[in-house]
């Protein structure tokens, strides 16, 4: 029992080894992403600054749930009440921002805008989708893999022979090969046999 909660205990203490690491060296990372959202957001405020205006009567920052007495269809920005959410200024701009790049109701807010201002906006709302969400959260990903591929690789050199260090090959798969199990000769030639659309000849 004490030697399962050590092992737990080593792997517990690669993992918060990893997340140490990975602040230390998610500052040049942080300072591009900070300058890639300050452009788009400038870039956004220059382009729909104004673009979409809230019902008259209603304040932004004290938003009532007077959308259920709009006519609009189910979805939409009008009636989520996303009025808060625009280029008015830099704070929502971001805030904007943020939600396009974590996927929330994206296509939204990219409806909205391309309705109160022009189709090509889209082309705006999809650039920074694809600059934040599919290249930066990809490459955040990337990071906290490397650094525990890395960590895992230095922790696994220190404890064994230089036959198995030859032997060790570093990749993803090769972390859990101890739990795969390989069918063997028979069950594999059982299957061929079973298989509805493949006639194996004995």
């Amino acid at each position: 029992m004490s030697y399962v909660f050590l092992v737990v205990l080593q792997l517990m203490a690669l993992v918060a080894s990893t997340l140490l690491d990975l602040v230390k060296n998610l500052r040049a990372f942080a300072g591009v992403l900070v300058v890639v959202y300050y452009v788009f957001a400038v870039f956004g405020i220059w382009l729909f600054e104004g673009a979409i205006k809230p019902p008259t009567g209603m304040s932004v920052l004290t938003m009532e749930n007077i959308t259920s007495n709009l006519s609009t269809a189910c979805g939409t920005y009008e009636q989520l009440g996303y009025w808060p959410n625009n280029f008015d200024d830099f704070a929502a701009a971001i805030i904007l921002l943020y939600d396009v790049m974590i996927v929330n109701n994206w296509q939204a807010f990219m409806e909205a805008y391309s309705r109160y201002t022009s189709e090509w906006s889209k082309v705006y709302f999809v650039c920074w989708w694809l600059t934040s969400s599919v290249m930066w959260v990809n490459l955040f990903v990337a990071l906290i893999l490397e650094n525990f591929i890395y960590k895992w690789d230095r922790s696994h050199s220190c404890s064994v022979t230089d036959v198995e260090r030859i032997q060790y090959e570093t990749s993803v798969q090769f972390l859990f090969k101890e739990q795969i199990q390989e069918p063997t000769e028979e069950e594999l030639v059982c299957q061929l046999h079973q298989h509805p659309h493949l006639h194996v000849d004995c």
